[in-house]
């Protein structure tokens, strides 16, 4: 099964974050309550300088992180 491709958004000046896994989230059977959602984050970093990063969660679902330089929140969750 294809899945689609997660990305995590960070704003120009963003150097770490932690963001929910879209993956780990659906993959719950049944589909885990917000209470185990914290069990689902990663956290990485991206150097000021780097406008895009490959990482992977704790379960092995790949996510691309890049830099968006227009306006954006603190954090952005998109897939493509």
């Amino acid at each position: 099964m294809s899945r689609e491709r997660q990305v995590v958004w960070l704003n120009a000046e963003a150097t770490t974050f932690v963001a929910p896994c879209d993956a780990c989230l659906a993959d719950a059977d049944p589909p885990a309550p917000v209470v185990y959602a914290r069990d689902a984050c990663f956290e990485g970093s991206l150097r000021r300088e780097a406008d895009v990063g490959f990482m992977t969660c704790r379960r092995g679902h790949r996510i691309v992180v890049r830099r968006a330089f227009g306006p954006v929140g603190e954090l952005s969750l998109r897939r493509f």
